[in-house]
């Protein structure tokens, strides 16, 4: 243990300072020349400066010793408690040797080995004490941090395990697209994959241009229909898996906005053309509600559509991420999920 000299130094100072005042001012004015009152009140005051000066830094190399124990802490404190006490036997003996006041020796040793021993063992057992909270809360500490792992951990799987699953749909989505084919005879040939929905929407323009309903809405979904009717196999199953992987998305618990926008990037621009154009539909209506939340539209342009006033059938929200959004007017669960939570709920 080092000594602290500024301490040190404080500590002799203060010492000084009391023992002067002791003697030149208390001496003389308060105990009126009694010797032996002088030393007890000095002896107490000197005793009394010394504890407020040490104690602290002793019972710190104590309870968190920089050397790995308090094996010279506590051999320094046992080396000065035996020096005090055979600085008090040296005072003792050679002043009452001489006039054989043994006797009062002898009450005088066991009076003061008493209280310090007494002392010594209540200050160890302050600092048993100390030592077992020190455990108990560094065993809290310990395990808060190793529950802060473990969550994290669980964390960690669990969006390792999402974004498995997510790619892993996200690749068949794009296997199903790859899975369209229009056979458009001799000597045009088929087309496949993404080129179909460019096909979808040429026949929908023309359906859509013949029609003169006044209603934009009612030729919309008349030239929709007239493709509709035609496909509806393959588009019906492509709406169907492409609606749940943004269902998935959306009840996973991680930031949704960065898995629809990569889930976006796939979508061609007549790709969404058909989406809008399906949402308007009774069959539709719910991924309609999904696709303003997430903005499903962002960048579509006008030429892909029949006429750009149709963007007015749709929020705002679902062509500018920055537009107000509304919530989901319905609760989107799992059916084992939505059982489970019944249950728990049940009394």
């Amino acid at each position: 243990m080092g000594i602290d000299l500024k301490r040190f130094g404080g500590w002799v100072a203060v010492c000084a300072v009391c023992y002067a005042g002791m003697r030149y001012v208390a001496w003389p004015v308060v105990f009126y020349a009694s010797k032996p009152a002088y030393e007890l009140a000095l002896s107490i005051l000197l005793f009394a400066v010394t504890v407020a000066f040490w104690i602290g830094p002793s019972m710190r190399h104590i309870i968190e010793p920089k050397e790995g124990d308090s094996r010279n802490t506590l051999t320094a404190l046992a080396y000065v408690v035996l020096m005090a006490m055979g600085l008090v036997f040296f005072y003792a003996v050679t002043r009452d040797w001489e006039e054989q006041h043994l006797g009062t020796l002898g009450d005088f040793l066991g009076g003061t080995l008493n209280p310090i021993l007494t002392f010594l063992t209540f200050v160890g057992l302050i600092v048993t004490i100390i030592f077992q909270q020190r455990e108990v809360h560094n065993a809290k500490i310990e395990t808060t941090k190793m529950e802060r792992e473990r969550r994290e951990d669980r964390d960690r799987a669990e969006k390792q395990q999402f974004e498995a699953t997510f790619f892993q749909m996200l690749n068949y989505h794009n296997s199903i697209v790859n899975s369209f084919d229009v056979h458009r005879g001799q000597p045009k040939g088929t087309l496949t994959g993404r080129e179909c929905f460019k096909f979808f929407f040429d026949n929908m323009q023309r359906a859509y241009i013949s029609n003169h309903s006044p209603s934009e809405r009612e030729r919309a979904m008349h030239a929709y229909d007239s493709v509709w009717q035609v496909f509806q196999k393959d588009l019906a199953h492509y709406y169907r898996f492409l609606y749940n992987l943004v269902r998935f998305v959306n009840q996973s618990k991680f930031p949704k906005t960065k898995y629809i926008r990569i889930m976006r990037a796939q979508l061609s621009d007549f790709e969404m053309s058909m989406l809008l154009y399906n949402g308007l539909t009774k069959e539709g209506a719910r991924f309609k509600e999904y696709i303003e939340l997430f903005t499903l539209f962002d960048n579509l342009p006008d030429n892909a559509l029949h006429s750009p006033s149709h963007k007015d059938f749709y929020d705002k929200s679902a062509f500018d991420e920055s537009a107000s959004k509304k919530l989901l007017s319905f609760v989107d669960v799992d059916p084992d999920e939505a059982t489970e939570n019944k249950n728990k709920a049940a009394p």
